[in-house]
């Protein structure tokens, strides 16, 4: 009896599967930054005649617009507030890294509720990316814009998109 030919099959290795990473998928898909500060620093100027100095980015996730703030000088600083230590410590690791010393030492992250008084005086404070959708119940988005309106500095402006 004839013997059949052996065929050697190579067994290719899967490569493992990437993991899936909501916060980049979240800044590609929702997000740009570089873009954004631009337009919210021409904004202030058109309405109050001068360069706005300070930022509060209220829900800041992964606080990216607050970096990109600082990247534009020495002149500019960013408060970024957010709830959920998950994304601050993303943006730590993947945004804050990549900025200067300096750049760095001028961004303060804060967990806490925009809700909660006492929010910090700032020129531009900004709500993006239909952050503030989180209020369902109509007293507690007039209680957030309330505390907002409190903290914006004399010429102060507030900007929020959807």
């Amino acid at each position: 009896m004839k013997s059949q030919p052996t065929t050697r099959r190579r067994v290719q290795k899967k490569s493992p599967r990437p993991t899936f990473d909501k916060y980049d998928y979240y800044t590609k898909s929702v997000q740009s930054a570089e873009g954004d500060v631009v337009f919210l620093r021409k904004t202030y100027k058109e309405l109050r005649k001068k360069e706005p100095k300070t930022l509060r980015e209220d829900f800041c996730g992964t606080f990216a617009l607050s970096c990109e703030w600082v990247k534009m000088g020495s002149r500019f600083s960013a408060l970024g507030l957010d709830l959920d230590p998950e994304p601050l410590e993303y943006g730590r690791s993947h945004h804050l890294a990549k900025l200067t010393s300096d750049q760095q030492k001028r961004i303060q992250l804060t967990e806490k509720n925009v809700l909660n008084p006492g929010l910090p005086s700032v020129d531009l404070a900004i709500a993006m990316n239909f952050s503030y959708f989180v209020f369902k119940i109509l007293s507690l988005m007039k209680l957030y814009f309330a505390n907002v309106f409190r903290s914006l500095k004399k010429d102060g402006v507030f900007i929020l998109d959807c």
